[in-house]
C-alpha cells in the first residue's frame, strides 16, 4: 500500500457519486488534495480499479467540484477511497484551502 503524501481531514458531507452514469448519495468520511474516503449508501457494488465520478461541495463554499476518480480500495460493505483523477487545479486548491482552515481550527 502506498504512503498518504497529503494531509487529510475528517468530515461529514453528503456527496453524488456518479457510476456508470448514474448518480448514487454518498457520504465523505474524510479528505485530502489526492482523494477521499466514502460511506456508501445505496448503490450496487464498484469493483476496485473502477473509475466514476464525483461531486460535492465543501462547507461555506458556493464551488461545485467535480472530477473523476478511481476506487482503489473498499473497506468491510460500505467504505471506499477514492483517489481523484486530473482534479482541476481550482478544485485542488479550494481542497488544500478547505484542509488548511480545518486543521488551523483544530490547533
Amino acid at each position: 500500500m502506498a504512503i498518504r503524501q497529503n494531509r487529510r481531514v475528517p468530515m461529514d458531507l453528503y456527496i453524488n457519486k456518479v457510476v456508470n452514469g448514474v448518480p448514487h448519495l454518498a457520504v465523505v468520511q474524510n479528505i485530502s488534495r489526492d482523494g477521499l474516503y466514502l460511506r456508501r449508501i445505496l448503490e450496487p457494488q464498484t469493483p476496485p480499479g473502477a473509475h466514476l465520478a464525483v461531486e460535492f461541495m465543501l462547507p461555506n463554499s458556493e464551488e461545485l467540484i467535480w472530477t473523476e476518480a478511481e476506487l482503489v480500495h473498499e473497506r468491510g460493505e460500505a467504505g471506499q477511497g477514492l483517489h481523484f483523477i486530473d482534479l482541476a487545479p481550482r478544485f485542488a486548491r479550494s481542497i488544500e484551502q478547505f484542509i488548511e482552515s480545518e486543521l488551523n481550527a483544530a490547533g
